[in-house]
């Protein structure tokens, strides 16, 4: 057993012999979570601070989230709000306790940090916008999502599937439309410090991409790639805006690629501002479904 709750919060890490959790944990006076490291460097030893816990769960990034969430539900279940954070992200305790609170105060049910210019992103559009306070999305990548706990209980069956990729491109249509509240915090950024695909190696991918378990998670979800698009947004003005509102202001992304060490960054910034002009938000009415049907199959 773990313990009881400090908080309404909590945070957990799948934590390598490099992980950042421990700055995470500063001020201690501003922070309003528990963290659970769930390590996979045997070496690693539990934290001397209030409200801290830790389990070695060895394994890929994917199947170890998988295994902590099911191995530890009870634990969790004490929580309103859960994030998944990834050890290479750079932030400290103050941050992590105002994203919990305004994506309480917002309803959010799935919910990210933006990323620091100077970060590595897969997508220009999780990238801090500074003429937002947040946008109301679509999409949510898997490195730092937050989960309202009834949230997280529709995706957890995702982790079940055995891919180490693709599954954040289907957890939006996991939700049913009411609960499809989800937004990328422009005004509480976090600084992804590690190159995107560092550790593929680590987490099972040997002779392959991570295009392969990406395919076979549409695949199987008979889904179009949902790309990243805003439908709304609060301004850091205070300003209620719509898709018209976010048009021109995506613009403020332009000189992005001059500050990120991202390879590709021109090409990935531009993509963005192409969809957010062009495309609207894709989900897959399926999902829910088959996610029900899939557990069935699992469970006879």
């Amino acid at each position: 057993m773990l313990g009881p709750a400090n908080s309404k919060n909590l945070v957990i890490t799948r934590a390598g012999p490099k992980s950042l959790h421990e700055r995470w944990l500063a001020p201690a006076s501003a922070r309003d979570f528990d963290l659970l490291v769930a390590s996979f460097d045997p070496n690693s030893r539990p934290l001397d601070a209030a409200g801290t816990f830790h389990r070695f769960i060895p394994g890929t990034k994917v199947q170890g989230w998988r295994a902590t969430l099911s191995d530890n539900s009870d634990f969790i279940a004490q929580y309103d709000y859960v994030a998944l954070i990834d050890d290479d992200i750079d932030t400290d305790a103050d941050s992590l306790s105002r994203l919990f609170a305004l994506g309480a105060a917002e309803g959010f049910t799935i919910f990210q940090p933006s990323l620091t210019w100077d970060s590595y992103f897969t997508y220009a559009g999780t990238a801090r916008n500074p003429s937002f306070t947040f946008r109301e999305v679509n999409y949510i990548e898997m490195m730092a999502p937050f989960f309202a706990a009834r949230a997280l209980r529709e995706v957890a069956p995702l982790f079940d599937y055995g891919w180490e990729s693709g599954i954040d491109l289907v957890w939006g249509s996991a939700l049913p439309p009411e609960d499809r509240r989800f937004a990328i915090v422009d005004a509480i950024p976090i600084r992804h410090t590690r190159p995107v695909g560092a550790l593929k190696e680590a987490n099972g991918f040997i002779n392959r991409g991570y295009e392969s378990d990406i395919d076979a998670a549409l695949g199987h979800f008979t889904m179009p790639w949902p790309s990243l698009v805003a439908t709304s947004g609060l301004t850091a003005a205070g300003q209620r805006v719509g898709r018209w509102g976010l048009a021109w202001r995506v613009l403020a992304l332009l000189t992005l690629p001059f500050r990120t060490p991202t390879p590709r960054a021109f090409r990935r910034t531009f993509d963005h501002i192409r969809h957010q002009w062009m495309r609207r938000p894709a989900y897959a009415e399926e999902v829910r479904g088959l996610l029900a049907h899939d557990a069935a199959g699992r469970l006879r």
